[in-house]
């Protein structure tokens, strides 16, 4: 996503709420950046996955398989707080990916590895 939404977007793009508040949290040293990093990549997709993907999923399933997809996804998207089409691009994109994962392998716990991977490499390159 770092490489396709600014050759799509632009090069000169704000980063959300979220990501700033992010790395806020990791400059702040010590056991705070380390707790929050943990947070970051173990806790949050667990949280995360159990609640986009496993409950808003589940509830959603008497709608129709377009709104069980499209539903979490956006939930997911909207509590990362995006503010610009970009930032709503970047956050659909990897909901709906972690919603892929999600159907195709029918286990949550996939969905939640793949999170955390994600976060565990997005946190490595800050």
């Amino acid at each position: 996503m770092d490489l396709i939404i600014p050759a799509i977007f632009g090069q000169n793009q704000d980063i959300s709420l979220n990501q700033k508040m992010i790395e806020s949290m990791f400059q702040q040293g010590g056991i705070v950046a380390l707790l929050f990093k943990l947070n970051t990549i173990i806790i949050a997709p667990i949280i995360e996955e159990i609640s986009f993907r496993g409950i808003i999923f589940e509830e959603a399933k008497p709608l129709g398989k377009v709104v069980q997809f499209i539903w979490p996804t956006f939930v997911f998207a909207a509590v990362h707080g995006p503010s610009t089409p970009e930032q709503w691009t970047v956050y659909l994109t990897a909901g709906a990916l972690l919603m892929v994962v999600r159907l195709v392998t029918k286990k949550l716990q996939y969905s939640v590895m793949f999170h955390m991977a994600h976060n565990l490499m997005a946190t490595v390159g800050l």
